[in-house]
């Protein structure tokens, strides 16, 4: 909070009405100068309480559309857990789907091989899916794992999670995963498969899965859409 009681004022303002739905998320906030009188405060003290609850992301700016509230993001992914795209999704009441763009089995790039423990001139099966939420694209998949492990994944239910897949193939569960996070601002091929705005930013899950005994089965690239996902996890002072 500013120590300045009237910009502190304009901010109570906005949240008050936001909590009482008077302002809606996706509304624009009224103007510049209607705040400054509603509130009795200078309009140089409004627009520092906008900027600040900007820097918080309660408000979003736009140059050509001013200011509106956030429209929060519906799914939280834990990081902190091996959570399923598809139990994230009906977790908060919507119908997951997948659709599959893809199928095939190639050769491991060197990148691969390094991330995967495998062999030079290992083939692997690579499944390229589009994970929805009401028919509606949330998040695109690319994932990689040994061809012997699981050569016709479309045999399955295309609903099931691929980590239950391999799971139910290989009789090993996989334990653990190591995870990088990566903001993606756009990538023409994916953000236009997710449908998704060129404004609307990406975030990338790279993950590599591992069973008990430390073998990596798994190698996972996931992007989600900003506007919809956001992270969630538990950290704990040691």
């Amino acid at each position: 909070m500013s120590v300045n009681l009237n910009i502190n004022k304009v901010k109570d303002w906005i949240l008050k009405g936001i909590e009482a739905e008077q302002i809606k998320p996706g509304e624009s906030l009224p103007g510049l100068l209607e705040l400054a009188r509603t509130c009795e405060v200078s309009i140089d003290e409004v627009q520092e309480a906008i900027r600040e609850l900007v820097t918080e992301q309660i408000i979003t700016e736009n140059f050509e559309e001013g200011a509106s509230v956030k429209i929060p993001q519906p799914f939280f992914y834990p990081l902190d857990e091996l959570m399923s795209i598809g139990r994230m999704i009906s977790e908060k009441g919507y119908k997951h789907g997948t659709i599959f763009l893809s199928l095939a089995e190639e050769v491991a790039s060197h990148e691969d091989t390094k991330l995967m423990n495998l062999a030079s001139n290992t083939k692997i099966t690579v499944i390229e899916r589009i994970r929805t939420a009401n028919n509606s694209p949330v998040v695109y998949c690319l994932d990689k794992v040994n061809a012997n492990i699981l050569e016709h994944f479309g045999g399955h239910d295309q609903q099931m999670s691929i980590l239950k897949a391999i799971e139910a193939v290989t009789e090993k569960e996989i334990a653990y995963a190591e995870t990088e996070i990566e903001s993606i601002s756009y990538e023409p091929y994916i953000s236009e498969t997710l449908n998704a705005d060129p404004k609307d930013g990406l975030m990338l899950l790279k993950q590599i899965h591992y069973t008990k005994d430390g073998a990596p089965i798994l190698y996972s690239l996931n992007y989600f859409k900003s506007s919809l996902v956001k992270f969630r996890t538990i950290r704990k002072r040691l």
